[in-house]
């Protein structure tokens, strides 16, 4: 259904007398309230954890959903909301209409006993502007001192006893900034497709899934996970060192995964079964190429998806595209981790339905309310930045008080 939003939105009253520049500083004032109500719900909902629920990974993918902001417009929202308390001045001049958005995202940046120069400072400075001024605000870093005996580089992983994975290490400066560099480029390139709530394991976890995808295919096999498994064994399947495989993650992994059993009797290997791809590759490129991004609605990734049965195989699902959809790597764990409940054919655009883990449909759309009235106004109207040459030589900043 097309909603023509002209005819169910009221506009802003504006005098049409009154000159262009001025109309647009009452419009800016009033969408610097707005935005700065925005603020204050965002700041209530981090207070009392409104925002919590399952599926909802955070505050800001929460914002995602219910206001039907970018990703990145609402970390920002979620940044200026812990801001009210480190940046009271900034943040009380924002909720007066006096600063917009981002002139506060960025003033909130400056060092906090700041606060009241850059409150005054965001007046009447540009973004570009006082970009340079939190640059130039911020302390410069302590020069590091390299002990006298370096220690020797080191890592160390292992299996617990409940089959969870510990890594300790520890490098020299040059070697630790490649393997940092590098974990924030798989970290960075998660989040760009789409990855909101994005970890440091998932990037260690995508750093070690390319080095095998890179491999050839003979070497790949050779470091392949298998699984081992038992006919006569109450445990459907065991890592290589005993350990049970968890019911829900072998559910993912066979879900859309490349999987290599082993065969055991009495713990003893008798066969090795041929590579099994849960997906044939034809019905997985349908299936991605008709879903283009994460399935989940509130989700935005694009890149990375995996194939998830919607009924599994072993309880009778086919594997035909009304029962295949795409979805991201974060969501399809959280699925089989039972946080996320998804039914319904695949094939119809809202054929899908998605619950919580108590089995409450989640609302998958925002739904703003029709405005009944004009916005509220600011304490005065919005005064845009000077403009003019900034000169940075007459610009200081008194050093930080001592602690």
């Amino acid at each position: 259904m097309v909603v023509d939003a002209a005819a169910t939105v009221e506009p802003v009253a504006v005098d049409a007398e009154v000159g262009i520049e001025e109309r647009l500083r009452a419009v800016c004032g009033q969408l610097n309230v707005l935005n700065a109500q925005l603020v204050e719900l965002a700041a209530e909902a981090l207070e009392t954890e409104a925002w919590a629920g399952w599926g909802v990974k955070s505050l800001s993918h929460w914002l995602t959903w219910q206001a039907g902001i970018s990703s990145g417009r609402a970390q920002e929202v979620v940044r200026l909301a812990e801001a009210r308390t480190t940046h009271p001045a900034v943040m009380s001049t924002f909720a007066a209409g006096a600063l917009s958005v981002d002139q506060a995202a960025i003033a909130t940046k400056a060092p906090a006993y700041l606060d009241e120069e850059f409150a005054e400072l965001a007046v009447v400075a540009t973004v570009a502007q006082l970009r340079v001024l939190v640059r130039a605000a911020r302390p410069a870093p302590p020069t590091p001192t390299p002990p006298d005996d370096q220690p020797a580089e080191s890592l160390c992983g292992w299996f617990d006893d409940d089959g969870r994975y510990h890594l300790s290490g520890e490098l020299d400066a040059d070697r630790g900034r490649i393997v940092d560099a590098a974990l924030t480029e798989a970290r960075d390139a998660l989040f760009q497709a789409g990855q909101t709530g994005v970890t440091w394991v998932d990037a260690l976890v995508e750093l070690a899934q390319r080095s095998l995808d890179g491999a050839t295919g003979e070497r790949r096999e050779r470091f392949r996970v298998n699984w081992f498994i038992d006919p006569t064994d109450p445990i459907p399947a065991r890592w290589s060192d005993g350990l049970a495989v968890p019911h829900w993650l072998r559910d993912l992994l066979t879900c859309d995964g490349t999987v290599s059993p082993v065969y055991t009797d009495n713990a003893a290997p008798i066969s090795v079964g041929r590579t099994q791809y849960a997906v044939p590759d034809r019905t997985r490129r349908i299936v991605l190429h008709r879903d283009r991004k994460c399935r989940v609605p509130w989700c935005t990734q694009t890149r990375w998806l995996q194939v998830h049965h919607v009924i599994h195989d072993e309880h009778g699902g086919p594997t035909d595209t009304a029962n295949l959809i795409g979805i991201c790597p974060a969501d399809h764990r959280l699925h089989h981790q039972g946080l996320l409940g998804i039914t319904g054919n695949a094939d119809h655009p809202d054929g899908l339905t998605f619950t919580d883990a108590h089995g409450r449909p989640i609302d998958p759309a925002a739904h703003p309310t029709k405005p009944t009235g004009p916005p509220p106004a600011p304490a005065q109207p919005y005064q845009h930045p000077l403009g003019e040459r900034m000169e940075h030589w007459c610009i200081t900043f008194p050093d930080q008080p001592a602690a």
